[in-house]
This record gives C-alpha cells, structure tokens and sequence, in this order.
C-alpha cells in the first residue's frame, strides 16, 4: 500500500510522463518568441578550479556560476518598443538561482535575457537607448531597485510567457536582491557608451 508521499511521487511521475509524451509529440512545432539572430553574442569565462586546494575547488563547484562576456554590443526591444543596448564586453553570470535548483532552473535557461538586463541595470543603474536623432542616450538612469526587479519581471513574461515561473524568479530578485544592489551603489560603477 502506497502511502501518502508515495501517491505524490507516483502522480508526480506519471505528470511527468505525460509532458514528455506532449513536448516528443509537439516539439516540430516549438518557435522560440525571439529569433536565433537576435540573442546576444555570449562568450563564457573559465571556472577558477585547477589553481586551487581541493576543498576550495569543491567549494568552487558548489557554489560558483560561470560568468559570461558580451562579444558585442546587443540590442534588445523591450515590449513598449524601447530598444536597449547593453556595451560589449559587459560581464555577468546570469540569473542568481542557487546550485540545488538547477535541475529545475538553469540560470542562463529561461532566465538568460531577462538576468543579463537586471544585471546590467543593477551594476550601472541604468541601461542605454537610442535618442529620436539616433544618439545613444541613458535610459532609466538612476532608477530604484525595485523598477529593476519589475523590469526583470516584464522581460521574463516577454521572452517566455511561463507566468509561475517568472513570478517566482521576480520574487527571488525582490527578496534577496538587496545585497549585490547595495554592492553596486557602493562601486558607483559607470558603463561605457555603446559605439
């Protein structure tokens, strides 16, 4: 006799089983919201691991992201027809979603477009756009913290539409963002215009 935990983990499996089936039988059909073209140019930066004694690697593993560096300066239009620029070069290690979570979440998965803009916005508290004239110009300059998580939370809905998913991901953002915004308004860091 199943007990009660059992029953979960067997409906669990069998919801499971059943996406599968869906997602083998419709995958011809599957378009991505936005173009292959259009994702930015991501070059990844090596994990720090040989270098180091064996616990410090184990540590490494367990908890260091793998950092990514924009090859080119990438343009991005935001749902009200902004379109943003992030400079080339720009470093960042994608969303912040903890090791343990990763099977579910990866963070430069779903995540990936929406985690480079926040983290661009929080480094430099701000982003770049294109004036009428076509000069590059700031864009949300000086914005509080939490227009930052809000945009992190349109971009998500934008690319990917998984309403729960993006909830959940904005959340994260709003409730344990405080230490890396504090962090970069004490470097007062200032980004370079995109040429």
């Amino acid at each position: 006799m199943l007990t009660f935990f059992g029953w979960i983990l067997f409906l669990l499996l069998l919801l499971f089983i059943a996406l599968l089936c869906y997602y083998l039988l419709a995958r011809e059909k599957i378009a991505a919201k936005i173009a292959p073209e259009a994702m930015p140019s991501l070059k990844p930066q090596p994990i720090p691991l040989k270098e180091h004694d064996f616990f410090m690697r184990l540590a490494i593993w367990l908890f260091y992201t793998r950092r990514w560096e924009l090859l080119d300066n990438w343009h991005f239009v935001l749902e009200d027809g902004t379109e943003v620029i992030l400079h080339k070069g720009f470093d960042f290690d994608g969303a912040s979603i903890p090791r343990p979570l990763w099977f579910f979440l990866s963070p430069v998965g779903l995540l990936l477009i929406p985690g480079l803009i926040h983290d661009y916005g929080y480094r430099f508290n701000q982003l770049w756009t294109k004036d009428a004239a076509g000069q590059i110009v700031p864009f949300m300059a000086n914005a509080q913290r939490a227009e930052w998580d809000e945009l992190f939370r349109r971009i998500s809905d934008q690319i990917n539409g998984m309403a729960l998913i993006d909830y959940l991901a904005y959340l994260a953002v709003k409730w344990f963002g405080k230490g890396a915004w504090e962090k970069h308004r004490r470097e007062n860091q200032s980004p370079p215009v995109p040429l």
